[in-house]
């Protein structure tokens, strides 16, 4: 893995993913100099990396899991996204742009211990924590333990996926006592995620570990360690989220400054510039057939017809012209200062109602589900979401209405995958992973597709492959279609 400068700025994390510009939000002009600047000014411009790389880093998520669909605008072709085809050059600046995300936190981290700066030291860590699941969850392996030593391994080893995850669980543990103490002091200005608010940091690594936690729920003999690790949790004492976790620097209608969601579709003069991107017509289809308001939000009606909302089909080669498909809506697209989204409300709640649902915490699954669903209309400005939960026999829509474990588990993720539509589009990937749900999504319709099937993972980094062969090339032959993480069943 190349070793890196260790603070960089957000854009160039972005830049690595999606060729942004450079923003107001780097700390340093010389990269030589880098170890003067304080926790308090690098955390901030680690989180914007964070929440940057959720909308541009995973762009290929909301083609594959039915939320985004390219115009008809644009030809098929045997590269495209929809043949689900990869080269090791395909996660190249995923894997890069989450590595020097890391190196930001790793200084936080271990700058704060040496200044005693107890709050800022948790935070990191929390960060740490989520961003190393993120990499688990594309490549399995991955350097952790000998990832931030500099020239003392300029080759990292790669580490157990299975390993990292239970390292990290126990480093949220060891982030929230830190969280406790008296001396966790975080800055408004600082802290461009809570505000400095240490029980809101509190549970969002709750909620963090939990979601590790039911990544795990497929796996044989995991059942034990998920109960044990879900009490520590509950005896923590601080709950999960009940509110959007976002990213807000100060987003602006400046060059540079807009959110990132925001700079992708529309520029600083307020001009729609993404001619690419459109609906993809399942979620449409979904929300019209279960009396569901939510694809008025998501989507714009076509810029030829106002009452009509139009989306496209994964590798059609009749899809709908730019003009004539429609765009990302109102409740995505809200406003240029719009906090950037890294962990939803509305997931927080659809996670512990599955854990509910399996037992493994004592709270309604009934109540947290229709918690997580009016979450997401919320968050979107549909309004009050009962009668949309409570519709009769609609097992789409209705927990009530399903009548045993496994529609009453399809209930929870076919919701979770509608609220998760743009928003944090990486978790339904995992869930479909993980579960095979929701099992309507469509596959591709192009002619050029590979293997007929959203791939397992990403394949590792032409970068790995030339910087740190021994390695990588210790992990074995990988395939993104049969090379399992390791919480897939």
């Amino acid at each position: 893995m190349k070793k890196l400068n260790i603070i960089l700025s957000s854009a160039l994390i972005i830049m690595g993913i999606a060729g942004c510009s450079k923003t107001y939000f780097d700390v340093n002009n010389n990269p030589n100099s880098a170890t003067n600047a304080s926790p308090e000014l690098v955390l901030p411009n680690a989180l914007v990396g964070s929440a940057a790389g959720q909308i541009t880093g995973f762009t290929f998520v909301n083609e594959w899991l039915a939320y985004w669909c390219p115009s008809g605008s644009y030809a098929i072709s045997s590269t495209d996204l929809s043949t689900y085809k990869q080269t090791t050059g395909f996660g190249d600046g995923l894997w890069q742009g989450d590595y020097h995300n890391l190196e930001d936190y790793d200084y936080v981290e271990q700058s704060s211990i040496s200044q005693k700066k107890t709050f800022y030291e948790a935070a990191a860590k929390i960060m740490k924590a989520l961003v190393f699941q993120q990499l688990v969850d594309m490549f399995n392996n991955v350097p952790y333990s000998q990832a931030f030593q500099g020239t003392k391994s300029i080759q990292p080893k790669y580490d157990n996926a299975q390993t990292i995850y239970e390292t990290i669980s126990l480093k949220l543990d060891t982030a929230v006592t830190l969280m406790q103490r008296a001396d966790a002091v975080g800055s408004n200005t600082s802290d461009v995620l809570f505000g400095g608010n240490n029980a809101k940091w509190i549970a969002f690594a709750n909620t963090l570990k939990l979601r590790l936690l039911m990544r795990q729920s497929e796996m044989p003999g995991r059942v034990a360690y998920i109960q044990a690790e879900i009490a520590k949790i509950i005896a923590n004492g601080g709950g999960f989220l009940t509110i959007d976790a976002g990213v807000n620097p100060g987003y602006a209608a400046n060059v540079g400054q807009q959110n990132p969601f925001w700079s992708l579709n529309i520029n600083v003069a307020g001009t729609y510039i993404n001619d690419f991107w459109r609906a993809n017509q399942f979620p449409i289809t979904f929300s019209m057939t279960n009396n569901d308001p939510r694809y008025k939000f998501l989507y714009a009606p076509t810029s030829s017809n106002d009452t009509l909302w139009q989306g496209n089909v994964i590798g059609s080669a009749t899809n709908h012209a730019a003009n004539s498909s429609s765009t990302f809506g109102p409740g995505v697209l809200k406003s240029v200062s719009q906090p950037a989204i890294i962990l939803s409300a509305a997931e927080s709640y659809f996670l512990q109602a599955e854990a509910a649902l399996r037992g493994w915490l004592t709270a309604d699954p009934q109540v947290l589900f229709q918690s997580g669903v009016q979450a997401s209309f919320t968050y979107l400005g549909a309004g009050d979401a009962t009668a949309y939960y409570t519709q009769s026999n609609n097992k789409n829509t209705n927990y009530a209405a399903a009548t045993n474990f496994n529609e009453q588990l399809a209930v929870i993720i076919k919701q979770k995958w509608m609220a998760e539509n743009t928003v944090t589009p990486f978790e339904a990937w995992a869930d479909y992973r993980r579960l095979g749900l929701p099992a309507e999504i469509p596959l591709s319709s192009s002619p050029y597709t590979d293997v007929l099937a959203i791939p397992f993972r990403i394949l590792y980094p032409t970068s790995e492959y030339q910087t740190n062969a021994t390695n990588v090339n210790a992990q074995g032959t990988i395939n993104h279609h049969t090379s399992k993480i390791f919480w897939m069943p």
